[in-house]
């Protein structure tokens, strides 16, 4: 199974939610190991609210300002465990205008786009 992986190009925020694609559509085995995860971590941070795993994206909630790196630090480790748990292994729309604080973290999350984690 190829590893899933976030997409962090597709970051955008709105209203304070950020939403990120993932790469393929996650197992039912994933998914249920993305859970486990955050289950020992703890989904919510100081800079955060809820997250939910959709079909082929993350959703964050009640995101704030300065809290990017921390989060995909979170949402990075994660994944990776996840893709883990599950032997995965790792493979080979912007009209919408924005408050000042939405466009800054969405471009902030987008700049992780090039770097590994």
């Amino acid at each position: 199974m190829q590893a899933i992986e976030i997409e962090w190009g597709s970051a955008s925020v709105d209203g304070a939610r950020l939403t990120v694609a993932l790469t393929g559509k996650p197992s039912k085995d994933w998914r249920e190991a993305f859970e486990r995860v955050f289950e020992r971590l703890g989904s919510r941070g100081s800079g955060w609210g809820d997250i939910e795993l959709a079909k082929r994206e993350l959703q964050v909630d009640a995101v704030e300002p300065g809290a990017e790196n921390d989060l995909r630090h979170l949402l990075e480790s994660v994944v990776l465990q996840a893709n883990a748990s599950i032997g995965a292994e790792p493979g080979d729309d912007e009209a919408e205008e924005r408050s000042g604080p939405d466009e800054e973290m969405t471009e902030r999350f987008r700049s992780f786009a090039g770097q590994g984690s």
